[in-house]
């Protein structure tokens, strides 16, 4: 005998409220604790879609220099506790600037977020 099948869906709201300030605050401490940062930018669908339940936050990290390969990077930056997951891309300015050129769709998709300010 076949047996109804049950809902398995389970919808979260989203408490934008909550990440934002996450963010905030993240970036607040990032700036303190390490002066090679020169920008953070916040991008993805948090600043320019609807973010939905599992949306994970996207930064991009713009230090001064770094003697770390990029692959390296990121794990010293890495948040703990934090509300959602977070995807850090980190990138010297001079690579920065690369990306215009070399990768321009992704470069607008950066560029289009928003730059968070050292408080």
């Amino acid at each position: 005998m076949r047996r109804p099948s049950l809902s398995s869906v389970v919808i979260k709201s989203v408490d934008r409220a909550r990440v934002e300030q996450a963010v905030r605050e993240y970036a607040a401490r990032l700036f303190a604790a390490h002066p090679e940062i020169e920008r953070i930018i916040w991008f993805g669908s948090w600043i320019n879609g609807i973010p939905s339940p599992g949306s994970d936050v996207d930064l991009c990290l713009i230090l001064s220099s770094t003697d770390k390969p990029m692959h390296e990077r990121a794990v010293g930056f890495l948040p703990v506790g934090f509300p959602v997951g977070v995807d850090l891309f980190v990138y010297t300015r001079a690579e920065f600037e690369r990306l215009q050129a070399e990768y321009p769709g992704w470069f607008r998709a950066i560029a289009s977020g928003r730059d968070l300010a050292a408080s």
